[in-house]
């Protein structure tokens, strides 16, 4: 069992959903920017209907409102549920593009990395992007997840990162910039 709890990291607050996070929300996912390589803009008519989803989110799923320490700013949200092999818990992630290349991504990421592999949570998470999204793989291999395997989905070629729960990331600071 996942349930979003609040996690934290030296610059960032990463929380569970709540009502208050729908404009951040309906304005991320319709960015075409942040849903270049994630299928495109979700239409506005499918927007509030996904939102509420996460409202109430099974046990399992873990979803986080990604939000600066210090002003409280919504930058992103980052989601860990299981993927469609069945098998795995997939990790992906959707930040505002005024927030990129600030490190937040990767901290986030490698927050809740480290939260769900720590103890018997999970063995095990993958995260599924386009092979031509540079920026999303950059980061992955950053987090020391290594590539599985390519294949097409949704109309490109896709690359499956995974990382184990080997035990080493659990004393390391991944979340600090380098």
């Amino acid at each position: 069992m996942l349930i979003s709890q609040t996690l934290e990291t030296p610059r960032l607050i990463l929380r569970p959903v709540s009502a208050r996070d729908f404009l951040f929300f309906w304005r991320l996912v319709g960015n075409e920017d942040v849903r270049r390589f994630l299928g495109g803009p979700v239409p506005w008519t499918q927007r509030f209907a996904r939102f509420r989803s996460y409202l109430s989110l099974p046990t399992d799923v873990g979803v986080w409102i990604v939000q600066t320490r210090q002003k409280r700013k919504q930058v992103g949200l980052i989601e860990l549920s299981p993927h469609k092999d069945g098998e795995d818990y997939e990790m992906s992630y959707q930040f505002h593009p005024k927030w990129w290349g600030r490190g937040f991504a990767r901290e986030a990421a490698a927050c809740v990395i480290k939260h769900s592999l720590s103890g018997p949570r999970l063995d095990r998470i993958i995260a599924e992007t386009q092979s031509a999204n540079h920026a999303s793989c950059q980061l992955l291999e950053h987090l020391k997840m290594v590539e599985l395997k390519r294949l097409q989905r949704f109309g490109a070629e896709q690359v499956i990162f995974a990382i184990q729960n080997s035990g080493a990331h659990r004393n390391s600071s991944m979340y600090e910039d380098r």
